[in-house]
């Protein structure tokens, strides 16, 4: 995106967008709904008391992910000591680079291959757009990240001229496309999915095509519920009311029920059947993916395309040099893998404060006044410590498998939350060949039809290819190559192939499609030396992806009983914090672990003598994230302290 000011690298920038503005109408309703209620019951004495009690002990965060470091990186700049227990051997959380080099990959610098004989296994590319201030206030202001040349653009389209053809693939229904080919088709129905070529949908459907289906009959509606002339707030506050009257849907249900539709006035009238819903979540998701709610969907159409634009304006480069020549990104990747964010998270710290590895924690029990959490270490030995309070940064997942033997340290809606909120999964295949073919021009049929960036597509179960942005121009650099990136039932269903007597089948597979998605053979991609997969629900200190709320687990407050609110409270009388992405508006983006971290941390000041000093200093250091009013999280605390139950 075009833009010639710089973004100044600071938090207090941050604008918003549509999910920020309705994290806090959750709260808003929420709250309103409390004031149609009778009379609170009788707080338990054990909760009461607790609430004003106040220990110096230091604060136990467990888990040592991006929200778990963000937290440690705020109450190191408090003062306040703190412990971080991580269970795994290494910190980063869903932050995790795969080296087939190991740590002669890590150590190599800049521009050496060595150092680009990977892929990030997690989080891969970071967008520059408005609301994520945030998380470019911790690349550059506190990590400097910019400075060490590691922020480097990630190319979401294949680098190319500006007049030259897509040189990416997409295979459908059997049937291959790429706009670079010199033989390829000018025929809308290049898929073959209409009646009249032997398919299921409508001819003037699949003429106007699938993404331009989806944005104007089922995003842009939301949109025509505000005008030019309303502001911002006012533009969020329609499209956010309209949007909740439909979150008892899912984008499949939702679609089922919308009535007849038609592409011009006065045109022919057209009936939402299964065929067209499975044709657009197939080209423009993945498989089962339409499950999830509408209002996850929307959001993400709107944060990430017309709000950006039509609110805020252009964006401006990452730099704060406006004439040091770099170009417009809208999107970035870390020059050697993501896990140098959490590296240098950690060099923050103090080195007696950075995480305790292989610490996995059983038991959370709070004790007269204070809290206790029971870990067992590398050795298989429980150990028992006493803190003042817990901030909890780990995947719901792992959280429901830790023992809360006091009944009143989690009230009935933190327990459904922990259990019931619906994280999807993803599996992603790298294949590490001899070298980048993808990038010879005698292999790809010329040199505009090298791939250098960018993402190919696919109904064949790999579904989508990404090529690496980093190390283009590197020499010798090594072939390695994400050959597949799933979600959803795509995702479980090539994670079924990740146990070791399953990867012959799976490298078969893989290659196999690779070759068909390419239009070339499998011996022209040479040998693949080395290969790795991952499902994330596979793995026991996650077991899930990130999550993608099912209908009504997002925004349902009516009957002031709220999932999503309830994570965004303290449990065991005011000493237990959740953070994680889960717990943000923003989840599935390092933004929702970081806004998190800082509302735990909020939250945990509670109990501090010196509260409101520490707070002041909170908010003047670190901000208030997009998602979050300080005055809707006192009135929260307050109606948790009248209603615990309900929290």
């Amino acid at each position: 995106m075009a833009g010639t000011a710089a973004v100044p690298s600071n938090v207090h920038a941050e604008s918003f967008g549509l999910r920020s503005f309705a994290a806090k109408a959750i709260i808003q309703d929420l709250l309103m709904a409390f004031e149609t209620l009778p009379m609170p019951p009788i707080i338990p004495q054990s909760e009461a008391s607790s609430f004003g009690h106040r220990s110096t002990k230091p604060i136990c965060i467990i888990g040592a992910g991006c929200a778990g470091l963000y937290s440690a990186m705020i109450l190191e700049s408090l003062k306040i000591p703190y412990v971080i227990l991580e269970a795994q051997d290494r910190y980063g959380g869903h932050v995790f680079t795969h080296r087939f080099n190991g740590a002669d990959g890590k150590k190599a610098p800049i521009g050496d291959p060595a150092r680009y004989d990977y892929f990030d296994v997690g989080a891969m590319r970071f967008p520059h757009i408005p609301f994520m201030t945030r998380v470019f206030d911790l690349f550059q202001k506190r990590l400097n990240l910019d400075e060490k040349g590691l922020l480097i653009e990630y190319h979401m389209d294949a680098q190319r001229g500006p007049t030259d053809p897509d040189p990416t693939f997409a295979h459908f229904n059997g049937r291959r496309f790429c706009e670079a080919a010199p033989d390829h088709s000018s025929k809308a129905d290049v898929y073959a999915v209409s009646k009249t070529n032997g398919g299921a949908v409508d001819d003037e459907l699949v003429q106007r095509g699938s993404s331009k289906i989806f944005s104007e009959l089922v995003v842009k509606p939301f949109m025509a519920e505000c005008t030019k002339e309303d502001s911002a707030d006012e533009k969020f506050r329609k499209i956010w009311k309209a949007l909740v009257r439909q979150d008892k849907h899912s984008i499949r249900s939702y679609l089922l029920n919308q009535p007849p539709f038609s592409l011009v006035e006065g045109g022919p009238k057209y009936d939402w059947t299964v065929s067209i819903v499975e044709w657009l979540e197939t080209f423009e998701s993945a498989t089962g993916l339409f499950d999830q709610a509408l209002v996850e969907s929307i959001m993400d159409a709107l944060d990430f395309d017309a709000p950006a634009a039509t609110i805020h304006g252009p964006l401006a480069h990452i730099s704060a040099n406006e004439d040091d020549g770099k170009e417009p990104y809208s999107w970035y990747c870390i020059d050697g893998g993501s896990d140098h964010i959490v590296e240098a998270m950690v060099e923050q710290l103090p080195e007696a404060r950075r995480p305790r590895l292989n610490c996995r924690v059983t038991k959370i029990e709070s004790i007269a006044g204070e809290i206790q959490v029971t870990y067992r270490g590398k050795d298989g030995l429980h150990t028992v410590e006493t803190f003042s309070q817990v901030i909890c940064a780990i995947p719901l997942g792992s959280l429901q498998s830790i023992d809360f033997p006091n009944l009143d340290d989690l009230s009935y809606m933190k327990r459904l939350s922990i259990r019931s909120l619906q994280y999807d999964t993803s599996t992603k295949v790298a294949l590490k060949f001899k070298k980048r073919w993808w990038q010879d021009p005698e292999i790809m049929g010329g040199p505009d039809r090298i791939i250098r960036g960018g993402v190919s597509s696919t109904d064949l179960p790999i579904r989508k290819v990404v090529y690496p942005s980093f190390g283009l121009d590197v020499k010798d650099v090594p072939g390695v190559l994400i050959a597949s990136y799933s979600w959803s039932q795509d995702a479980q269903r090539i994670g079924g192939l990740a146990a070791p007597e399953n990867h012959t089948q799976l490298l078969e597979l893989v290659k196999k499609n690779l070759a068909q998605l390419h239009g070339i053979t499998e011996g022209k991609m040479g040998d693949v030396v080395a290969f790795k997969i991952f499902n994330w629900h596979n793995e026991p200190h996650s077991r899930g992806a990130f999550p993608l709320f099912r209908p009504s687990q997002f925004t349902k407050t009516d009957d002031a009983q709220s999932m999503f609110a309830s994570l965004k409270t303290p449990g065991a009388g005011g000493k237990l914090h959740f953070a994680g992405e889960a717990t943000s508006v923003h989840h599935a983006w390092i933004l929702g672990a970081l806004n998190s971290a800082w509302r735990a941390v909020w939250n945990a000041l509670q109990l501090r003598e010196d509260a409101e000093e520490l707070r002041r200093q909170l908010q003047t250091e670190w901000g208030v994230p997009d998602e979050e009013d300080v005055k809707l999280l006192r009135e929260l605390l307050a109606a948790q302290r009248k209603m615990p139950h309900r929290f």
